[in-house]
């Protein structure tokens, strides 16, 4: 049966950690970023998706705290998924994209549109995932990479695989440091108490033997980060935080089946001190517990099914939260149909039980029909939600107990033509949410999160990839363009920090050694009051980067450069927080 030789093969050569991502996300718009895009912004996640990606980000100061808005939604309706788990903050709901290394993953991706029913709470504008994968081929590879830059700005990355058709084994270890003490362009000021300091380990193991394979996921992150001045206040906060991740997966393979059995643990714990002077912190922690079971079913080469059962704990505990616990099990079920060569369809569903909240039932429907070999449509309809998060429920004073969860309903259509060396797509997407919690005070001037707000959400999504070799020559060119409407129904107002127009733009080329790429950002302004009065405005920035490539017998060595704010422009990525000016970094990188 071609369904199950198809599985065989996957567990022979690469294991595939996310395949609700690989398999069951026919119909919804899904980006990969290239090894050579990460490494183009390699500082945090922020910097990849910033330049590379449609969804905006607030950072209160460069390398602070970055929260994203994926199609006008809030940081805590965007999941971030490590190798098919999501990552999000239990305190808050929330990733940080700037404690997120890139280099720590094999593939980054983004998921655009709902996915509650595949991944649970906050799933609701889109989803990125950060995947390792686990290759049974015979390999033996190194990378180092040593960079300097402006603002004392250091990094060091190592990365090492060894594999065989038995055994996999690849550790990586990241360290950025900087005082990050830029100048404010045309003031007389400059960043202070900006600096940071991040650590990130991982660890990937693989071991196959006849239909079985074990795999853990491991990885550690320390970061330890002053809280930058703004234009109007100084600044003496510091704050470090610590996350570590294991994921352990036993994956059978039996026929028309497979199924996996899967452990993680995930700890977070964050200390603030608002003088960094002195002792004094306050803090808060979370360790969560996973179990799930998962069977795929290939009942023909064109139907298949995959059935899941989810149990999560968590234990959450603060200086301002007290000690609370959350259960929840989950059953999910999915399904594809290949309904001939050119139309496939699939239909997901979601149960929820045992936490303390009225959970809805889930649903997503999504599908492909290619009408020409250059030309598809891609629809996707759904059903998302988002729970309190305990610093909702629990705050101390504010937090409400009686919190509903968040809701929406999204639905999207897709075009994408595909010709010899040029691909173009374009998306309309629509999410109506209700129930959103929103953080306001109260009569005795408390503030306090209530379910009030409404929005709804609109807009259309752009991109383009060119890519041609001639001879030596190798030239591409990636654009993209993204319009959002995000409007308090309550208000009829934009929704703070949510750009109409947001703008990216890669133009990279190559002869023989030397390679050449120019970056381009627009964002739109952004509103800072609700009443829709305070802006940011907008701003254009541009980057180069130049490397050459020696060719040596043994080890190749690229060396490179970049120059960051390339026309040194003044800009705010939020209110009275300058982002830096023109900077530069050099590094160099060694295969062996």
């Amino acid at each position: 049966m071609l369904a199950q030789l198809d599985s065989i093969q996957n567990l022979d050569e690469v294991v595939v950690v996310d395949t609700k991502l690989t398999k069951y996300s026919e119909g919804f718009k899904v980006k990969s970023i290239s090894d050579s895009l990460t490494s183009r912004n390699n500082t945090s996640l922020t910097d990849v998706l910033r330049f590379n990606s449609s969804i905006y980000f607030k950072e209160n100061g460069y390398g602070m705290v970055s929260s994203p808005s994926f199609r006008g939604t809030n940081a805590s309706q965007t999941a971030v998924i490590w190798n098919g788990i999501s990552i999000n903050s239990s305190l808050n709901g929330q990733t940080d994209f700037n404690i997120i290394v890139p280099n720590a993953a094999d593939q980054i991706t983004i998921r655009s549109g709902g996915g509650s029913v595949q991944y649970g709470s906050g799933a609701i504008g889109g989803s990125v995932h950060l995947n390792n994968t686990i290759s049974f081929r015979k390999a033996q590879r190194n990378e180092l990479e040593l960079s300097y830059g402006s603002y004392e700005a250091s990094k060091f990355n190592f990365k090492s695989i060894t594999s065989n058709k038995h055994l996999y084994s690849s550790v990586n270890v990241n360290y950025i440091n900087s005082i990050n003490d830029y100048k404010y362009i045309n003031k007389e000021l400059k960043n202070e108490n900006g600096a940071f300091q991040k650590l990130n380990v991982g660890y990937n193991f693989g071991a196959r033997f006849s239909n079985h394979i074990l795999t853990w996921n491991s990885n550690y992150f320390y970061g330890d980060r002053d809280f930058s001045s703004t234009i109007t206040a100084p600044s003496n906060n510091n704050y470090k935080d610590v996350t570590t991740r294991n994921l352990l997966t036993w994956t059978m393979n039996s026929n028309q089946f497979i199924s996996k059995v899967k452990g993680a643990h995930l700890f977070e714990r964050y200390r603030y001190f608002p003088d960094k002077d002195n002792l004094q912190f306050s803090e808060g922690k979370t360790n969560t517990y996973i179990a799930d079971y998962s069977l795929d079913y290939f009942a023909s080469e064109k139907l298949k099914f995959n059935a899941t059962l989810n149990y999560t704990f968590i234990e959450g505990k603060g200086s301002n939260i007290g000690s609370n616990q959350r259960n929840t099990l989950s059953a999910i079920i999915l399904m594809k149909h290949k309904v001939s060569s050119k139309l496939s369809y699939g239909v997901n569903v979601r149960q929820e039980f045992l936490n303390e909240f009225e959970n809805p039932l889930l649903v997503s429907l999504d599908g492909k029909y290619q009408l020409q070999p250059w030309y598809a449509i891609k629809t996707n309809a759904s059903r998302n939600y988002r729970v309190p998060t305990f610093n909702d429920l629990y705050w101390d004073a504010g937090g409400n107990i009686d919190l509903k969860p968040e809701t929406s309903i999204q639905a999207e259509i897709g075009n994408v033509f595909n010709f010899s060396d040029w691909e173009l797509s374009l998306n309309g997407f629509y999410i109506d949410s209700k129930d959103l919690i929103s953080w306001r005070p109260n009569e005795t001037g408390l503030w306090q999160p209530i379910n009030i707000a409404e929005t709804e959400n609109y807009g259309l999504e752009f991109s383009s990839e060119f890519s041609k070799r001639i001879n030596q020559h190798a030239l591409s060119l990636l654009m993209s363009y993204s319009y959002t409407k995000a409007i308090n129904k309550e208000k009829n107002k934009q929704l703070l920090y949510v750009p109409f127009h947001k703008a990216t733009g890669l133009l990279q080329y190559q002869y023989k050694n030397i390679s050449f790429n120019y970056q381009l950002l627009y964002n739109g302004e952004v509103f800072t009051t609700t009443d829709n009065i305070g802006i940011v405005e907008d701003y254009l920035v541009s980057n180069l980067g130049l490397e050459y490539q020696l060719n040596t017998n043994k080890t190749p060595i690229t060396l490179g450069g970049n120059i960051n704010n390339l026309f040194n422009i003044y800009y705010e990525n939020v209110a009275y927080r300058p982002m830096p000016d023109r900077n530069i970094q050099i590094f160099i990188n060694f295969k062996f």
